[in-house]
């Protein structure tokens, strides 16, 4: 029998955070591995390393935790990103690896093939946390490609203060203030994808 689990990506700042934005993200990914979801990230550091380790320290869980690993821009297809601090890309806490040529961002992502465009067209669900230029560049690319597909779904939750996010985000998509909220949200939205799936609509 096939068992299929929905795929949660979590979208968020891979530079250092501070204790509370790294406490936001861990909570993120209990929550995600409670509601029986694979996990997936962008597989570097910052919100994206304290999400995985939310995520897998929450045991039993159903899911696995699944990183989509950019190339450097400097390097070859085959030499993995870095971090600011000269980590290498996946952080500890990926379980699932997938390696790419795929750089981490281009100007031109309309036409230009990035590692973001894995991350947003694998997920089934969208969790963005407050971040900077690559967030918001996954968030754009969500808007652009999966919106028309998942509207009136409100597949893609902004999690943390409103204002954190750009306007146009927040009259985009759904928004919870804190963990306990989203955990209800997303809740429902797995629920109706998983109704959807058994009966052949997915």
């Amino acid at each position: 029998m096939v068992r299929k689990l929905p795929i949660v990506a979590v979208f968020g700042q891979g530079s250092a955070i501070g204790a509370e934005r790294a406490a936001l993200a861990r909570a993120v990914g209990a929550m995600v591995a409670r509601l029986g979801a694979h996990l997936l990230t962008g597989s570097g550091y910052g919100v994206m390393l304290a999400v995985a380790e939310g995520f897998t320290a929450v045991e039993p869980r159903a899911g696995l935790s699944i990183g989509i690993v950019p190339r450097s821009p400097d390097g070859d297809f085959q030499t993995p990103n870095r971090d600011p601090e000269g980590r290498p890309y996946p952080n500890r806490f990926v379980e699932i690896a997938v390696r790419t040529p795929l750089p981490p961002r281009a100007a031109d992502w309309r036409n230009e093939p990035v590692r973001n465009h894995i991350n947003v067209f694998t997920a089934d669900v969208v969790v963005a946390l407050p971040g900077h230029a690559g967030t918001r560049n996954e968030l754009d690319m969500v808007a652009a490609y999966r919106e028309d597909a998942w509207r009136g779904e409100r597949r893609t939750l902004l999690v943390g203060p409103a204002d954190e996010f750009t306007a146009e985000h927040r009259g985009l998509f759904s928004h919870a203030p804190d963990v306990a909220a989203a955990e209800h949200q997303l809740a429902a939205v797995l629920a109706t994808l998983h109704h959807a799936e058994t009966d052949g609509r997915a």
